[in-house]
């Protein structure tokens, strides 16, 4: 089932919270782990630029496991695809994990993970910074594969995203809380978690999440007691102020489609067209690989409202 809401808005809390910028994500990063007596740091900082029409490397540094694999180009020169390799593949008390990417104009980058990232139980919260900026007429899609959170795990982690109002993001995010198969039904966590958007430096859209104890999962404006939740969320020129008939025809089709691979895999789901450029899809579910495809799908749907062809899976999805 799919619930649509057209041109919502939406009053950003948390107003007063300053925006990590790319030079000082791993820095905020490492000044909050001090206090904790250190621990497992990785962090890599990445600028993409054009040379001769083809999306490459400008510079790359890194600190620990956080890579990315080498860049290739299976739809022509621009975009390029990457996957960020994290080794240790999880989290646990106190690791810090710092991301900086940077986008010249122009520039397109489909980027994804190997597999399921892990969050473990902690006793001291992981820390977690990943800061995006785009240029003018640059192009993202932050594809991640899921992530697995553990009974006792604990998360502080901020994700800023510098936009000019004429690039291009598709975000995904998945998350599955505990091991259903294993009777993990309930499990208790510690997370604080917060996505900003700034627009031409302005803040354009703010989701902060708290979820700590048993039952922070449960409420009905929650996740009503289901276990996997997702997020796809656009930003695109195309999808500020009023829509044309062309484009509310085009996007109605879109949802549509979405609507039906939702129910397909019995995931509920809800998109919501803020009237600012973006567009937000939240879903939830109870079978992670059913929910994985819905919303791979539906970036597969909505992928020309991003000023691309049709989708190009990462290779990795198939693996």
């Amino acid at each position: 089932m799919l619930v649509i809401v057209q041109h919502f808005s939406l009053e950003s809390p948390m107003s007063d919270m300053p925006p990590l910028k790319p030079s000082n994500a791993s820095a905020a990063c490492e000044a909050e782990i001090l206090a904790y007596g250190g621990a497992w740091e990785a962090a890599l900082s990445l600028r993409l630029g054009l040379r001769q029409g083809r999306c490459v490397v400008l510079n790359q540094d890194h600190r620990g496991p956080l890579r990315l694999q080498k860049l290739f180009w299976p739809e022509g020169p621009n975009p390029a695809h990457g996957i960020v390799l994290h080794p240790p593949g999880g989290l646990a008390s106190g690791d810090e994990l710092a991301l900086s990417l940077e986008l010249e104009p122009g520039a397109a980058l489909v980027m994804t993970t190997p597999g399921a990232g892990k969050w473990y139980r902690a006793k001291t919260p992981v820390r977690q910074a990943f800061v995006f900026k785009l240029a003018a007429g640059a192009s993202l899609e932050w594809l991640p594969q899921e992530t697995l959170i553990f009974e006792g795990a604990a998360l502080r982690a901020r994700t800023d995203w510098h936009l000019d109002e004429d690039s291009f993001v598709a975000s995904m995010e998945i998350l599955v809380f505990g091991r259903k198969q294993s009777g993990e039904s309930h499990i208790a966590v510690d997370l604080h978690q917060c996505t900003s958007v700034y627009v031409n430096r302005q803040l354009l859209y703010r989701d902060p999440m708290h979820y700590v104890g048993r039952n922070a999962l449960n409420g009905a404006a929650v996740m009503a007691g289901k276990h996997v939740s997702g997020l796809l969320w656009l930003y695109s020129p195309r999808l500020r102020g009023r829509l044309s008939t062309s484009q509310a025809e085009m996007l109605d089709q879109s949802l549509a489609a979405i609507e039906s691979t939702a129910s397909f895999a019995g995931v509920f789901a809800g998109a919501s067209c803020l009237g600012n450029g973006m567009l937000i899809i939240r879903s939830v579910g109870d079978d992670p690989e059913a929910l994985r495809t819905h919303l791979q799908q539906a970036w597969s749907l909505l992928r020309p409202w991003l000023d691309r062809p049709l989708a190009h899976p990462p290779r990795i999805w198939a693996t």
